[in-house]
Order: structure tokens, then sequence, then C-alpha cells
């Protein structure tokens, strides 16, 4: 025993400055698991945020000490970097044109934005550098993503996701405060179980093991009830059908893979908590009302009752009036519009007071509701160009690692990619970390 404990402790005597920081990064990536509290309020940062200054910090001084810098930047791929810089000098661009030509006013809401963003990089890079002729990190660093999968617990045990404060209003939030994020968090394990489950093992009972996990994740989703969470698992369910029905085709393998995803699909909300299975109908039934007052009025009704209600209200005369009742629709081609006028951008100005009301008549300013769109509006057009160079290269390197061999990592990346790329459709999510670490990974993964 002592002399395991002696080769322990010799083993991290003899770590590098870059051990460090690999294992650092892990940790860092394993906290963003905690999301409670808001910075613009208490400016107390988040677990996520405090490692990751120490990785900076560490990282700057094993550059400096080992004179690697020439290595940290040849790590990257030139064009990668350039597409960085792009989007950073577009984004200052678009501030300075803001600020001195259209007298936007500069806050600490900006301000606090663009720092989101900064660490959004930085991530992205830290993930790039700190990866480089490593597949073990690469795989570490996706699977430290996946340890919201814990919260399946509470599917069978709601009571507990009461207990820890983990659900707000029959909305289950986990470690978070707010529904859009959990629902993107929760995508990443969901979409990793869920193509593992069209693999075959040689060991029968792995397979089933991923089903029951998939079906709980899919459970989650629907406790959530963030329509952009729904919308992209749905997607998300045909993309990795189709892309492994289609590798070394049949139509077997089409129909037993769609069998298997539907009844994760189905099995799913049968055992969604019935605060999940309230807030989706809802949600769907209800979508232009409120959805906090609806749910007090109908949480100690059964679904059946809600369904009922609905079909009695006279006032609703069709069901499924997502594109139509949903302020996004109106929102999108409003920002779409004021992006086009502003071919520079405007900065890291998401948040404006427009004459934009919704269906209730009340004035909107929530920002475009879109990622991409985000983007174009910070950085004008150089700026979403820059990106959306890095967001197809992820997407080209995970096709070729593909076509060199078909594994279930490399589908279960291009899937949570896939979803991740379909949620931030439906928010601001440039301070959505998770989506950039998904990003390098995709960049940097290699199947052999």
């Amino acid at each position: 025993m002592d002399k395991d404990m002696n080769n322990i402790i010799n083993k991290i005597k003899n770590l590098t400055l870059e051990q460090i920081n690999k294992n650092l990064v892990l940790f860092a990536l394993i906290a963003l698991i905690y999301r409670k509290g808001n910075f613009y309020n208490t400016f107390i940062p988040k677990p996520f945020e405090i490692v990751l200054v120490f990785i900076i910090l560490l990282t700057f001084l094993d550059l400096l000490i080992n004179k690697k810098f020439k290595e940290f930047f040849l790590s990257i791929n030139k064009k990668i970097w350039i597409a960085l810089s792009c989007l950073i000098a577009s984004v200052f661009i678009g501030w300075f044109v803001a600020v001195f030509f259209k007298n936007v006013p500069i806050n600490l809401n900006v301000i606090l934005e663009f720092g989101n963003f900064v660490i959004s990089l930085v991530i992205f890079i830290l993930i790039l550098f700190y990866t480089k002729n490593d597949k073990v990190y690469t795989k570490k660093y996706l699977y430290a993503l996946l340890l919201p999968a814990v919260y399946i617990i509470f599917v069978l045990f709601t009571e507990g996701a009461q207990y820890f404060n983990l659900e707000n209003n029959g909305t289950f939030l986990g470690l978070t405060l707010n529904p859009n994020i959990i629902s993107k968090i929760l995508l990443i394990p969901a979409l990793f179980f869920i193509v593992h489950s069209l693999f075959k093992f040689q060991n029968r009972w792995i397979k089933i093991g991923y089903i029951i996990i998939s079906c709980a994740m899919v459970a989650l989703l629907f406790w959530v009830a963030s329509r952009g969470g729904l919308v992209s698992l749905t997607i998300s369910f045909i993309f990795v059908w189709l892309v492994f029905s289609f590798h070394n085709f049949n139509w077997k393998k089409l129909f037993s893979s769609g069998i298997i995803l539907l009844f994760i699909f189905l099995i799913g909300f049968a055992i969604t908590p019935q605060t999940g299975k309230q807030r989706v109908l809802l949600r769907v039934l209800y979508p232009s009302g409120s959805d906090a007052s609806n749910y007090v009025t109908v949480k100690d009704k059964p679904v059946d009752d809600i369904v009922s209600k609905f079909i009695d209200d006279k006032s609703n005369n069709y069901i499924f009036v997502y594109p139509a009742g949903e302020d996004r629709f109106k929102i999108w081609p409003f920002y779409l519009k004021y992006i086009l006028l502003n071919p520079l951008g405007i900065g890291p100005n998401t948040h404006f007071s427009f004459d934009l009301k919704d269906n209730n008549g009340e004035y909107i300013n929530s920002g475009p509701h879109n990622t991409f769109l985000q983007i174009w509006l910070w950085g004008g057009l150089l700026g979403i160009l820059s990106f959306m160079y890095i967001f197809i290269s992820a997407f080209k390197n995970l096709r070729t690692q593909l076509k060199s061999y078909f594994s279930p990592t490399a589908l279960a990346l291009l899937g949570t990619l896939f979803a991740v790329s379909i949620s931030v459709m439906f928010d601001d999510s440039l301070s959505f970390f998770w989506f950039f670490i998904i990003l390098a990974l995709a960049l940097r993964y290699e199947s052999r």
C-alpha cells in the first residue's frame, strides 16, 4: 500500500505544467455542471470561470518558461487562426461603428456579453491546444460533458429534484437557472447515448443499458420542456437515424434503427414526470399564453384534463400553433432586416429597445434569439463568414473521420454538434461555452 502511495506521489511530483493544465481543463469541464448564480447581480464567478483563470495563468507560465509560444500557435491550423482573428476583429469593428457613428451606449450588460464571448473563444483555443496529438484527452473532454447524465436518477425519484431545488414550477432546471441552458446541456449526453444505442456490441446488455439511459435522457428533456431543446432533439433523431442507416445501407438496418429511436422517444415521454408532461402540453397547446400562470392552474390536474380543456376552449381553433404563435418568427425577420442595414455589425449589443411587439402587445427586448444572427449582428458580414468557416470545418472533419472509420464516438460527436447547432438557433448563445467546446473537439477528433 505504501509503495503504491509513493508511486502516486512521485507521478504527481513529475507532472509537467502542460500535464497539470490538461487535467485542470478536464476539471473545468466537469465544473460546468454547476451554473447557478447570476454574475450580473452578484459578481461572484462560477467554478468553471475560477478554474479557467488558473488555467490561463499556468498556460502562459508554461509557454513563457519552456519557450513554447511557437508550439502553441502551430498547434492550431493556420486557417482556423485566421478565421478566429477575423471574427474577433469584426466584433471590434462593429463595436467601434456602434459607439462612434450610431451613438450606441456602452453599459455593463454589453461588457459582460463581450466577456462571455471571450471566455467561449478562450476555452475553444485551450481545448484545441491541449488535445493536439492527444486522442486520449480529446475523448476525456467529451466524456466530461456527459456528466449531466447523472440527472436521470431524478426521473425515477422526482421528489429528490424538489428536495435539492433542481425543479421550479414543474420545470427541471438541474444546477442552472434557465430551461434553455439546461436543455442544450442535456442534448450532449442525450445524443451520445442515443447514437450508441444504434450500434451492436458483443455484450447485448451494453446496448440495452444505452437504450435505458437514452430513454431517461429524453424524459429529462421533456421535463425541461424547452421548445428549442425538443425541436433540436426531434430533428437530431432524424439526422442520426439517416446518417447511421445510409452507412452500408440496407432496408433492415433502416427499419430496425428507426424502431429503436421511436421506442426511445416514446418511452422517454411515457416515463417523463407528470409536471414535465403538463409543461409540454401547455407549450404546445397555449404557446402564446403565460406558461407560468397556465401551469399554476393545471399543476394538480392530469394531462387528459388539460387536453379536454383545450378542446372545449372555443377561443383556440388550432392546436399546433408553434410557427404562428412563437415570437421568434417575428424576432428573426426583424433582426435580419436590421443586420442587413449594418453590414459592419454593431459589436456586442445583443439587446436593443426596438419597437417590436409580441402577440400580447408587449415590447420585445430580448435580442435576435439565434446565435448565427447574433454573430452577424455583432461582427457583420466578416464576422458571420469567419465563424461559418470554423463551423463548417468542424462538420467536414467529422465527416472525414466517419468515412475513415464509422465509430460510435465519431457519430455521437457529429450528432451532438448537429443537435447543439440546432438548439443555438433558438437563443443568443455566444456565452454557451459547451457549443465552442464541442466545436473544438469536432475539429480535433480523429477516429484512428
